[in-house]
């Protein structure tokens, strides 16, 4: 039994020091602070025929952030106002969340210029009462987007965006996490 005890004993010291030299060694990784990697992945936002979805800008104020805008089970939101909508601003519990908008204040003189039109060659124009030649790549995405994804549901679709100053080419969403 003496024998016996010894080996056990041998091999536990024998694999204790292995580990110890396999913590000693670090396997070669070296120690790393933290490292910054940007933002969370985007999701996919959910909706399907009975939600649309508004983009507004993050609270960090460099991208924008898909927000899922439902009216009821029985109800589809027309694109001229889910458009209004969007100029409106976000509301609720998007504004709390820290969420703004790149776009232009609309008056309420100003509502009956904010429509959606269909061209079957062109697909939609959104019509706003403000120019948009000087528009940053964040306002024409939340334009193009909200309207390009939600108008017509269960399809994606090209927008151009005609302001008082000139009519932007139609353009498809250029938004992360846009696929619906």
């Amino acid at each position: 039994m003496t024998g016996r005890k010894t080996r056990a004993r041998a091999a536990a010291a024998t694999a204790a020091l292995a580990g110890c030299a396999l913590l000693l060694a670090g396997c070669g990784i070296k120690r790393t602070g933290v490292i910054e990697s940007g933002h969370a992945a985007a999701a996919n936002v959910p909706g399907g025929k009975k939600s649309a979805v508004l983009y507004f800008v993050s609270k960090d104020g460099d991208r924008l952030v898909p927000v899922p805008l439902s009216i009821g089970t029985e109800y589809i939101l027309a694109p001229t106002p889910l458009l209004r909508v969007l100029l409106d601003g976000p509301r609720g519990a998007a504004s709390e969340a820290g969420f703004t908008t790149a776009l232009p204040k609309v008056s309420q003189e100003q509502w009956d210029a904010v429509t959606v039109s269909r061209n079957a060659e062109k697909g939609l124009t959104a019509n706003v009462p403000f120019a948009v030649a000087g528009l940053s790549d964040l306002a024409r995405n939340q334009l193009v987007c909200t309207v390009g994804i939600s108008a017509v549901p269960d399809t994606v679709s090209r927008v151009s965006i005609k302001g008082t100053d000139t009519v932007l080419p139609a353009t498809d969403c250029d938004a992360p996490g846009t696929k619906r």
